[in-house]
C-alpha cells in the first residue's frame, strides 16, 4: 500500500459540479487501494460539515482557507502579480503559504502526490522528490482563451488575453514537471503530448455512476428542455447565452409552447425579458436526475472548453435524448446519429430539437442508445481500476529506480 498526498482545490464531497465528481470518484478509487492524505482548499460555498464522509474515505483530511477569497488585499495582491509577473493571476489566487508549508511538511513521507487543479502546482516545492500525477480537467489556457475572445466588457478581455500566455507558460511547465498526467480525452491527450513529450499521458476518462443514475418509466415532458450546468463556469455561460439568443428563438417560431430549464447556480445570469415566460431558473437542485428525466430533450449548447462533460455522462446514463454541439460531445463516444443528435449551428441545433420533439419514439431510441455507450466505457468502476493501474505502474517504476 501506498501513501499518496492528495491537494484539491475544494473540498471533493459532496460534489456540487462537474471537477468535483471527477475528483471524487478519483479520490476514492485511490483510497480503496492506498493510504490517501487529503490537503484540500475549503471554498465559501463547500460544506465543512460533510468532512467526516470524507474522513471515513481517506487516512487523513485536512483543509485550509483560500486567501483570496476572504481577504481583498490579498486578492487584489494576487491580481497585481498575474498581470506583471511570470505566472498567471489563477496561480497566485490558489497560493497559501500555510498550505505550502504543510505539503512541505508532509512530502518526504508519502509516496507520490497527486495534484488535482493545474494552479495547485503553486504551493509545492519545485523539486518534491516525490512523482508528481496533475489532474488535468481541461488544456485551461485554451479555454482561457476561448473566453477571452467572447468577453464582452473591454477591460476584463484586455486582462484576459493578457494572461492567456502567462497560463499556458505555467500550465506547459506543469505538464513538463510531471511524471504523469491524467487527461480526460484523447484530444487533451494529443495537446499534453505535443508540449511534453517526454511526460507520461493517460486518458483516465470522467465517467458517470450507473447504479444512481438509471433510466425510469416516467414520460417526459412533451417541450420540456433541460440544460444542466452552473453559469459560473464560462462556457456554460456562453452557451446557453447562445442558444437562447439564436437557436430558442427558432425552436420557439415552430413550436410556441416549448419551455427550457436551466439548472444550476445562476451566479447572476439573468434570463432576458422576452423569454422569461419560457425559460425556467432553477437553481442549484439536491437532485438533478429528476428535472433531466422530466425533459424530452437534454441540450449541450457548448461553443468553449476541453476534457468530457460529466453531466453530458449523466444525461446518457439516465437514458436521455441529447442534442449536443461537437465540442459539448468531446471526448465522449457518442456516434452522431446513432446516440445523440450533433449540430454546430443555430439552424442545425434548432432543427434537431424539433426533429425529436416530434419523433418521441425517435428520442428513446436515441437515449436507450445513448445508456448502452455509458454501460460499455464510462463507469466509474472501471475507471478506478484504470487509475489505479496507472498509478500502479508509476510507483513499480520508481521503486525500481531506488533499486
Amino acid at each position: 500500500m501506498a501513501r499518496i498526498l492528495f491537494m484539491t482545490s475544494r473540498l471533493p464531497w459532496p460534489p456540487q459540479e462537474g471537477h468535483q465528481l471527477r475528483s471524487w470518484h478519483l479520490l476514492r478509487a485511490l483510497a480503496a487501494r492506498h493510504a490517501v492524505h487529503l490537503l484540500s482548499f475549503e471554498r465559501r460555498d463547500d460544506r465543512p460539515g460533510e468532512l467526516a464522509h470524507l474522513r471515513r474515505n481517506t487516512a487523513a483530511v485536512e483543509t485550509f482557507p483560500i486567501p483570496a477569497e476572504h481577504s481583498r488585499r490579498e486578492l487584489a495582491r494576487a491580481a497585481l502579480r498575474g498581470s506583471f509577473g511570470e505566472r498567471p493571476f489563477v496561480a497566485w489566487k490558489y497560493r497559501s503559504a500555510a498550505l505550502r508549508g504543510r505539503a512541505r511538511k508532509l512530502l518526504p513521507a508519502f509516496d507520490a502526490v497527486h495534484v488535482d487543479m493545474l494552479p495547485l502546482v503553486a504551493n509545492l516545492p519545485r523539486q518534491c522528490g516525490l512523482p508528481l500525477v496533475l489532474n488535468a480537467h481541461n488544456i485551461e489556457h485554451a479555454l482561457l482563451e476561448r473566453r477571452s475572445e467572447t468577453e464582452r466588457s473591454p477591460w476584463r478581455r484586455r486582462f484576459l488575453a493578457a494572461q492567456v500566455p502567462r497560463l499556458r507558460a505555467f500550465e506547459v511547465a506543469a505538464w513538463q514537471r510531471a511524471d504523469l498526467v491524467l487527461a480526460c480525452s484523447p484530444g487533451d491527450t494529443e495537446v499534453i503530448r505535443t508540449a511534453a513529450p517526454r511526460t507520461r499521458v493517460e486518458v483516465i476518462p470522467n465517467g458517470v455512476d450507473l447504479d444512481a443514475n438509471r433510466p425510469d418509466a416516467s414520460t417526459p415532458g412533451p417541450g420540456q428542455l433541460v440544460f444542466v450546468g452552473q453559469m459560473g463556469w464560462f462556457p456554460n455561460r456562453d452557451g446557453v447565452e447562445w442558444f437562447l439568443a439564436e437557436v430558442f428563438p427558432r425552436i420557439l417560431a415552430a413550436r410556441p409552447h416549448v419551455s427550457l430549464q436551466l439548472v444550476g447556480k445562476p451566479d447572476g445570469f439573468a434570463v432576458p425579458a422576452a423569454l422569461r415566460g419560457h425559460v425556467q431558473m432553477a437553481g442549484f437542485v439536491e437532485d438533478v436526475r429528476r428535472p433531466v428525466r422530466d425533459a424530452a430533450v437534454y441540450v449541450v449548447p457548448l461553443r468553449a472548453g476541453s476534457g468530457t462533460r460529466l453531466k453530458v455522462l449523466e444525461a446518457m446514463a439516465l437514458g436521455k435524448a441529447i442534442v449536443t454541439t461537437s465540442i459539448g460531445s468531446a471526448g465522449i463516444a457518442l456516434q452522431p446519429g446513432r446516440d445523440a443528435l450533433f449540430a454546430d449551428d443555430a439552424a442545425s441545433f434548432a432543427t434537431a430539437v424539433l426533429e425529436l420533439l416530434a419523433d418521441p419514439a425517435r428520442a428513446a431510441r436515441l437515449g436507450s442508445a445513448a445508456r448502452a455507450v455509458a454501460e460499455a466505457r464510462y463507469g466509474w468502476t472501471a475507471i478506478g481500476e484504470s487509475l489505479v493501474g496507472a498509478y500502479d505502474s508509476l510507483l513499480a517504476s520508481r521503486a525500481a529506480r531506488q533499486r
